[in-house]
């Protein structure tokens, strides 16, 4: 299976009176601009997936939404386990990919549950890899059944096949 895993691009500082519950936190401007250029990169080198898995929270969602719009990934589907924690959405999320047969499929969520994931199924003790905010990494699970909540796998699940943040994709864009 191949995986994607992105963190929400770019929010508002959190400030309790302009959004008293922390869900409905929006994406800065600039952080739209950065994702969709990032979406646009994506949606040239790889097909799209055949689920896309996401986090209600404002954030979250607006960013698996600018995937489904600029990239034409399929609309999101919301995914509790992506609001959680990390110890208690680390172990939902492998539950539920493991019953998936999608070849390939998409998460949008938070830190620091989503490094904590990414580090599991590479078989490291803590974070392999830092999740900027609207990072992609793309990952090969190596066989989704052993996802299963409870499981361990010796060695790692899955091998990192490319982390994109999207400084780099805008970088990129001004040397042209």
């Amino acid at each position: 299976m191949l995986l994607f895993v992105i963190r929400h691009a770019k929010a508002a500082e959190r400030d309790s009176h302009l959004w008293p519950d922390d869900s409905m936190r929006p994406l800065t401007k600039g952080g739209i601009r950065k994702f969709e250029r990032l979406a646009e990169q994506i949606r040239e080198i790889h097909e799209p997936p055949q689920l896309v898995l996401a986090s209600k929270f404002a954030r979250a969602w607006s960013t698996a939404r600018i995937l489904g719009k600029v990239a034409r990934w399929p609309d999101p589907i919301r995914c509790h386990s992506l609001e959680c924690d990390h110890d208690d959405g680390v172990e939902e999320t492998r539950a539920f990919l493991a019953m998936r047969t999608e070849d390939s499929i998409a998460i949008v969520g938070h830190e620091p549950m989503l490094s904590d994931f990414v580090g599991e199924l590479l078989g490291s003790a803590g974070p392999a890899i830092v999740m900027n905010k609207g990072a992609v990494a793309i990952l090969e699970v190596n066989d989704p059944k052993h996802l299963s909540a409870g499981e361990s796998f010796p060695g790692s699940a899955a091998s990192l096949v490319a982390l994109v943040d999207p400084s780099w994709v805008a970088q990129g864009r001004k040397k042209r």
